[in-house]
């Protein structure tokens, strides 16, 4: 290629990247930087930090760093993110809140990028804080922060945190009510999780299956069978993991006859079972064959 600009060696780089080829991506990058550096870009350092993070390289992503910074980029929000999200991954949690505190701008990604690594490591209550004192926020940062609270155990923050944000006028996504609701069927809490379903009713997401799968897998865990069966029979759309949800609530609740059944009817209506749902129909079907000896 006799004219190479930023676009060309950029795609060269996540091309390579993008077929597991990490270290010709490296070569491609170093070459750049010694041939071509005029033109290193957002894109550039984006998918170089992507690609740390991916192979764990810790030693290559403080020298891009380095780069970032000698070529001007460490203020580029675009590139913060990433550079964020590595250091976070490298288990580097220190150096990435170094790197946000010093970030003259900051955006809504960067934000819900920091509460992650913060989640991720633990760091709950300066979560808290950094979510509380933000001048924006969206459904991703509310969905990001109810799931860190879950991944700590902290299932009921996650719901207080839900009901919080709705008196607040908050705009849910489907992640959002697909989390508040795991949170609802772990506490067992099936009084919040019906209040938390009469508010997905009044939204445009009720007939989402993503919420309608997490629907059908809260009343599971609660035990409320019936309205599990009614979620799922009004839901207009149904996937693998709304299939499976039923047969694992089943399964899980004793009735292994049923879900043997639901296996059986998922099959006829074209879904084809992945690992999961295999392994929960026959774990079924053993509990089956257990009761048969048994009597």
């Amino acid at each position: 290629m006799p004219f190479r600009d930023g676009t060309s060696w950029n795609l060269a780089i996540s091309g390579y990247a993008n077929y597991g080829s990490s270290s010709d991506a490296v070569g491609v990058y170093k070459l750049m930087l010694k041939d071509a550096a005029m033109n290193l870009n957002q894109i550039t350092f984006s998918t170089m930090l992507i690609l740390c993070s991916n192979c764990r390289w810790m030693d290559l992503g403080r020298q891009i760093h380095g780069q970032i910074l000698k070529f001007g980029f460490g203020s580029y929000v675009f590139v913060g993110s990433p550079l964020l999200d590595m250091y976070a991954i490298l288990g580097l949690i220190f150096d990435a809140k170094r790197y946000y505190d010093e970030m003259p701008e900051r955006n809504v990604v960067m934000c819900n990028t920091m509460i992650v690594g913060l989640m991720r490591h633990g760091m709950v209550e300066e979560s808290k804080r950094l979510f509380h004192g933000l001048k924006e926020r969206d459904s991703i940062s509310l969905t990001t922060i109810i799931s860190g609270l879950m991944q700590n155990g902290m299932e009921r923050e996650a719901v207080d945190m839900f009901r919080e944000m709705i008196l607040a006028g908050f705009t849910m996504d489907q992640f959002t009510f697909g989390s508040v609701l795991t949170a609802g069927g772990s506490l067992l809490a099936l009084g919040e999780g019906k209040q938390i379903h009469a508010y997905v009713i009044r939204t445009d997401h009720k007939d989402n299956v993503f919420v309608g799968s997490a629907l059908v897998d809260m009343y599971s865990k609660c035990k409320s069978i019936k309205s599990r069966e009614t979620v799922f029979e009004r839901m207009t759309q149904k996937n693998v993991v709304s299939w499976t949800a039923m047969l694992v609530g089943y399964g899980q609740n004793g009735f292994s006859e049923e879900a043997v059944k639901i296996f059986f009817e998922m099959h006829r209506n074209g879904f084809e079972p992945d690992d999961f749902t295999l392994g929960s129909v026959i774990s079924s079907c053993a509990n089956l064959a257990s009761l048969e000896e048994g009597a």
